[in-house]
């Protein structure tokens, strides 16, 4: 599956829970060649961003603002919080904690912040890509599951994706950069 280019990609803001698996990044960790708290390590802090949000009601896209902080919480887990908002009027607290099992190499965690309550967060490290699976509470879209993927190469900067399946086909609904 090809994706679009971040500067292509918008999210819609029922999507704004996804903004909270920002916080799965940073727990999205290690993989074999990198140890969990190496990886978890690139999350630490203080992180802020955005991108494009496309609401369903909305013709046009809205710019999306996000302010996070995070934090490991063991060699194995992280934690991730902050604020989103919207067209100045609309704010969203989201957050994300998961965790690493060394045995599996699988990630697992819950995000919180999404108006359908928590999500369920599972993946693996490929690379330096957190590739998740999220399960929402209830159907968005033409379903109750996203994908998520997180790039960070160490740098000072990642960039956040969620793909939705709408009308039978991928699309990428958020396409955020974060900065320290």
């Amino acid at each position: 599956m090809r994706l679009p280019a971040i500067d292509d990609a918008v999210i819609p803001l029922k999507i704004l829970p996804l903004l909270s698996l920002l916080a799965l990044v940073p727990a999205l960790s290690a993989g074999p060649a990198v140890g969990a708290t190496d990886y978890f390590s690139r999350y630490d802090g203080a992180w802020s961003g955005g991108g494009s949000v496309k609401v369903e009601q909305l013709p046009s896209a809205t710019s999306v603002s996000c302010k996070v902080d995070g934090n490991r919480t063991g060699g194995r887990s992280f934690a991730l919080s902050g604020r989103c908002r919207a067209m100045l009027l609309m704010s969203r607290d989201i957050g994300a904690k998961l965790s690493l099992d060394p045995r599996t190499g699988v990630y697992r965690g819950v995000y919180t912040g999404s108006s359908s309550g928590p999500a369920r967060l599972v993946g693996r490290l490929k690379g330096d890509t957190l590739d998740l699976r999220v399960t929402w509470n209830r159907v968005i879209y033409d379903d109750n599951t996203a994908r998520m993927l997180i790039r960070n190469h160490g740098g000072k900067a990642f960039i956040m994706q969620v793909v939705e399946k709408i009308d039978g086909k991928s699309v990428v609904v958020s396409n955020l950069s974060f900065r320290r």
